[in-house]
């Protein structure tokens, strides 16, 4: 192998592929990056088995070849070169070492064997293919991720759940306490249900950008999916199992609705999470009048919080608890200037919406009042 690219190239590249290494590992491939040269330029691709992702970088190519070489050493050494261009070629004698020159900085570093790479998670030839924009895919994703279980006591509810019906695109997520639900308009009709694991997704997540049109391209066959984005793919492994029906848990009949200011809601939330965290207990109480909404949140050790906010209301007065950083999940994920905050009861999930968009929801389910 001799290839010459820039080092800022190089680098942003080396810091995309060292996302999927395995962190720990007994075998020594998983820990490292290959490279090897293409018709396009040089391919990076690295894996933990579950989850990989592939990218190419635009360099000048003077002998073909491939190396597997440690993803830690490779990215933080590159990282600290002068900008500039990098000439990276095998030694010619050892076939497994390579030399990174940056004019007057030359380094050695040892690599392994390409044929011992294992292959990255691949969708079939007959994997289902749709189109989402960007920032749309982005804005599901981050709106829906919140929700993942932490906790792998149900596995399923571990990975966010992608379901393609009606001419929509879902994207479902819940640890049994909420429930996030966010669809799009998609032009793929044939149905299908996937649970992505939510490290793929928050890694894909860092990797889009907000707000841009430019299509990615997702495959999806029974096992696997990948995210293509313009040549940097990533891909994992499904997650097994049959997500338990939602829909049936979307309330549709409601005893009291209010609508909120979002900006004002969320600052009032956060007030009260200040005072909770550090009393440690999470608990805002929610006082549902006629005018509007009073937040009270109590810690014996620091003190108390009496906060209000302007309301429109109709229905029953409630009063009703929760963990106070669901909330905050939720709040903070909805763009729109007023969300309507909708209850059946003091014991029910609370939905929350923005106004006028059933494209969107929160279910958070309350604490009781006694606790």
């Amino acid at each position: 192998m001799n290839i010459v690219c820039e080092k800022s190239v190089l680098a942003a590249a080396l810091g995309l592929a060292q996302r999927a290494v395995a962190i720990k590992s007994p075998m020594p491939n998983l820990k490292g990056i290959l490279l090897e040269t293409g018709e396009q330029g040089l391919i990076l691709s690295a894996t933990d088995l579950e989850f990989g992702i592939t990218c190419q970088v635009e360099t000048k190519i003077v002998e073909h070849g491939s190396i597997v070489l440690p993803a830690k050493l490779l990215t933080e050494f590159v990282r600290k070169l002068p900008d500039g261009l990098i000439e990276i070629k095998s030694d010619s004698e050892n076939p497994l070492k390579i030399h990174i020159i940056c004019d007057p900085i030359k380094f050695e570093l040892s690599g392994f064997s390409p044929e011992e790479f294992p292959n990255l998670p691949g969708v079939k030839e007959d994997a289902v293919r749709i189109e989402v924009k960007e920032g749309l895919l982005r804005e599901m994703l981050t709106q829906t991720e919140v929700a993942v279980a932490r906790e792998d006591t149900r596995p399923v509810l571990t990975g966010l759940l992608m379901e393609i019906e009606g001419g929509k695109l879902k994207f479902i997520a819940t640890d049994g306490h909420r429930l996030a639900f966010r669809q799009a308009v998609t032009e793929e009709k044939q149905e299908l249900k996937a649970i992505i694991p939510s490290r793929a997704v928050q890694e894909l997540i860092k990797i889009l950008e907000p707000d841009i049109d430019q299509k990615v391209t997702v495959y999806v066959d029974n096992s696997s999916i990948a995210f293509d984005m313009n040549g940097l793919v990533l891909s994992s492994r499904l997650v097994e199992g049959k997500y338990p029906p939602y829909q049936q848990i979307i309330p549709t009949n409601f005893k009291t609705a209010a609508v909120v200011d979002a900006g004002a809601f969320t600052a009032a939330l956060e007030r009260a999470e200040i005072l909770v965290r550090e009393g440690g207990n999470n608990l805002v109480r929610l006082s549902i009048q006629d005018d509007g909404i009073k937040l009270l949140a109590f810690s014996q050790d620091v003190g108390a919080i009496d906060d209000f906010v302007n309301a429109g209301v109709e229905g029953e007065a409630v009063e009703i608890k929760f963990n106070v950083r669901l909330l905050l999940d939720c709040f903070r994920n909805i763009k729109d200037k007023e969300v309507n905050i909708d209850l059946t009861g003091e014991f029910s999930p609370c939905m929350i919406r923005p106004v006028g968009d059933h494209n969107y929801l929160h279910l958070v389910l309350p604490v009781r009042l006694n606790q």
